[in-house]
């Protein structure tokens, strides 16, 4: 019975996005009465869209306030309804009322944009101060971030540093040194990559030659690793910090093959690539803090460039790889973890007007990615001669 109504459900959407309402209306009317509240919920909030794009406002609001008033999982977007209603109708008194309710019963991800509505609402009725409060709630709704991956890649590289002191009786650990034997193992290089040790790839971006080397990139790490992780999400962002990383170390044995390098540089020029062309394409919602972090990616990237090609002995080739590497991903993918503002626009029945990407080409542009640094890295090992 159940399976039969979310297909009649379905049939109702498919016409109503068709733009037959009256149809759509024959199918969606007695859905109201089914038991299963979130059935019977979406069938009132298709209903409300129905009478809405047949110029019967007063019959959608009617359909919207009882998906609101039947409580279950779909009386937050009633509320929202009702209130978009209300903001059409001028009534914004009772437009911040119903968006307030909606905000109640809503799921956490969908607050920061509900209490931006409530906070542009505030203040286009004079209520500066409560709209000042309403935007900062929104644009905090993404300020704590548990940025789990940033906080884990920093242990692990101040353990290495500290393991690869011990070995050395820390003769290792100068301001600036040659690392201990755990940088010798790990660094890259062209010759012991093309000897089968892969490994390097990846293990010389956890390696650091002396604390200034890795006190800078911590530092750097700390500030712009939470952001874009909270950006991308943490699985994401595992993913593109290892690509930057692995972006440094290929470009390395391709246009320096008789160099060895170390330090998780590559991989935070590679965020500070992708965060300079995330802030100039995409129009994020996010904290005042964040978006002052972001801002500064411009000349925090232009400054370490100028230092990249002016100090000795500092790799432009890792810096360099992993910053192309990091605004390519920022080119192809935006961020899937926080709302823009063209993801605030919705169909009356509350659909996202603009879609996400989906999951499948996500996977796809990070494997695509990989695979021309796979082919770069055959390239430059076939060169060893």
């Amino acid at each position: 019975m159940t399976d039969d109504a979310r297909q009649a459900l379905a049939d109702g959407q498919r016409l109503l996005d068709s733009g037959e309402p009256a149809e759509a209306l024959a199918i969606l009317n007695p859905l109201t009465a089914h038991p299963d509240p979130q059935i019977a919920g979406s069938a009132w909030i298709a209903v409300g869209t129905a009478r809405y794009r047949d110029d019967d406002e007063e019959g959608a609001l009617v359909a919207w306030q009882r998906a609101a008033d039947m409580g279950g999982p779909m009386s937050w977007l009633g509320w929202r309804s009702v209130a978009e209603q209300h903001v059409r109708n001028g009534d914004l008194d009772e437009a911040i009322d119903a968006y307030r309710e909606a905000d109640r019963r809503a799921s956490p991800h969908e607050r920061g944009a509900i209490a931006n509505r409530i906070a542009w609402l505030l203040k286009e009725t004079g209520h500066d101060f409560a709209a000042r409060r309403q935007f900062n709630r929104a644009r905090g709704a993404y300020g704590n971030f548990p940025a789990y991956v940033t906080w884990t890649i920093i242990a692990i590289n101040v353990g290495v540093f500290l393991l690869d002191g011990l070995l050395t009786n820390f003769t290792s650990m100068g301001m600036m040194s040659s690392g201990g034997p755990l940088v010798e193992a790990g660094a890259i290089a062209r010759d012991p990559v093309a000897d089968g040790e892969w490994w390097r790839l990846i293990t010389s971006a956890f390696l650091h030659l002396g604390f200034l080397h890795l006190g800078f990139n911590m530092f750097a790490l700390w500030l712009f690793g939470p952001i874009i992780e909270q950006l991308y999400g943490h699985v994401e962002y595992l993913v593109l910090y290892l690509l930057c990383a692995l972006g440094g170390s290929v470009l390395t044995i391709l246009a320096a093959p008789d160099s060895a390098a170390a330090g998780a540089s590559g991989a935070i020029f590679g965020l500070f690539g992708l965060a300079f062309v995330v802030s100039r394409r995409r129009h994020l919602l996010l904290g005042p803090q964040a978006r002052g972090i972001l801002s500064q990616a411009g000349g925090l990237l232009m400054l370490n460039l100028i230092i990249t090609f002016a100090v000795p002995r500092i790799s432009w080739t890792g810096h360099v790889g992993g910053l192309l590497v990091g605004a390519l991903i920022g080119l192809l993918l935006a961020p899937a973890n926080v709302p823009t503002m063209g993801g605030l626009w919705r169909a009356p029945d509350g659909r996202q007007l603009t879609g996400g990407t989906p999951v499948a080409v996500r996977a796809g542009a990070y494997l695509l990615v990989a695979a021309v640094l796979a082919a770069a890295t055959f390239f430059a090992i076939s060169q060893v001669g």
